[in-house]
C-alpha cells in the first residue's frame, strides 16, 4: 500500500486496487465510481475502447470526526479523487468535466480549490458567457505533487492524468454543490483534448510528449493558454502544506469557497495563474 499522509494531511493509504484505507479517525467512506459507459459522449472519439469499467474514484466529504460539525458549519466539504493512468483512444484519461452554479442571490458561481497530492495533471479550465453557449478563456494548468490550483468563478474544468502513474488529487468546495455537466455532453467534452504523441529527438529516437487538439464541437474555440498556479498564501494556500491541514486550523480560509462574491477582484485569473515557461 502506498500512503498518502504527508501529501493529504490525513491518515489514508491507497492500495494496489486504487481503493483507500482510512485509519486515525476517520470514517470509512465507499467512492462514488465514473464508469466508462458513463463517459463516451464526453470523449474525442466516443467509439473508443477502454480496458477498465471503472475510470476514475471520488470520494466524498471526508474529515477526521473532530472535525466534522465545523466543516459543515462553514459550508464546506473536502473531497478526494483518483484518477489511475491509461489512455482512452489517443487521449489521455480524464474527468468528464463541468461547470459550477451560481450562488443563490447572486451572479457569481462557485469556485472550487484543487491539491495535487500524488502525480502529475493538466486542469482544463474555461469560462463561458452565461448561457454557457460561447467560449471565452481557456487555460491549461500543469500542477505536480503539493501545487494547488483555485478554478475560478465561471470557469469550468476537466482533470487531465497525463502520466504512466496514478493521480491523486483533494478538493475543497462548498458543501453539497452540484456539478453542470450537460454543457461539456452536449459537445463531447472541453475546449481542447489533451492526446499521446511523440516527438522525435536528434538521436533519432521518439520520446512521449503531449498534443493539444482543439474541439471543433464548439462554435469558436479560444487559444490555449498554458500557466502555472501561484501559492496564494492570503487563503493558506501553500505547495509545502496540505490543504486539509491548514483549511482545519483555520476555515475561514476558505470563505471565499462560500462567499464568492466578496473576493470578485482576486478570484481572476491574472492573479491567480502565472504563464508557464
Amino acid at each position: 500500500m502506498m500512503s498518502l499522509e504527508k501529501g493529504s494531511g490525513l491518515p489514508i493509504e491507497m492500495r494496489d486496487d486504487y481503493s483507500l484505507v482510512f485509519s486515525g479517525g476517520l470514517p470509512q467512506v465507499k467512492p462514488a465510481v465514473r464508469e466508462f459507459s458513463a463517459m463516451k459522449n464526453f470523449l474525442k472519439d466516443p467509439g473508443s475502447q477502454f480496458a477498465r469499467r471503472e475510470v476514475y474514484y471520488m470520494y466524498r466529504d471526508l474529515a477526521k470526526s473532530e472535525h466534522v460539525e465545523a466543516i459543515h458549519a462553514a459550508g464546506l466539504e473536502y473531497d478526494i479523487t483518483i484518477i489511475p493512468p491509461g489512455l482512452i483512444g489517443d487521449e489521455y484519461v480524464k474527468t468528464i468535466g463541468h461547470y459550477h452554479p451560481y450562488k443563490p442571490g447572486t451572479t457569481i458561481r462557485y469556485p472550487e480549490v484543487y491539491e495535487v497530492i500524488y502525480g502529475k495533471v493538466f486542469f482544463l479550465l474555461q469560462s463561458a458567457s452565461e448561457d454557457l453557449e460561447r467560449l471565452i478563456d481557456v487555460y491549461v494548468v500543469a500542477a505536480e505533487r503539493g501545487d494547488k490550483v483555485l478554478v475560478p468563478p465561471g470557469f469550468g474544468h476537466v482533470s487531465v492524468n497525463p502520466g504512466d502513474d496514478v493521480l491523486v488529487m483533494s478538493n475543497w468546495q462548498p458543501l453539497g454543490n452540484k456539478g453542470l455537466y450537460e454543457p461539456y455532453e452536449a459537445r463531447n467534452g472541453a475546449a481542447y483534448y489533451i492526446t499521446a504523441s511523440k516527438r522525435l529527438q536528434k538521436t533519432g529516437k521518439t520520446t512521449p510528449d503531449f498534443d493539444f487538439a482543439a474541439n471543433m464541437n464548439y462554435q469558436q474555440v479560444p487559444p490555449l493558454r498554458h500557466v502555472r498556479a501561484r501559492d496564494l498564501p492570503q487563503y493558506e494556500l501553500r505547495s509545502a502544506l496540505p490543504m486539509y491541514f491548514t483549511a482545519t486550523r483555520d476555515l475561514s480560509t476558505l470563505d471565499f469557497l462560500v462567499n464568492p462574491e466578496k473576493y470578485t477582484d482576486d478570484l481572476i485569473p491574472e492573479k491567480l495563474f502565472v504563464p508557464q515557461n
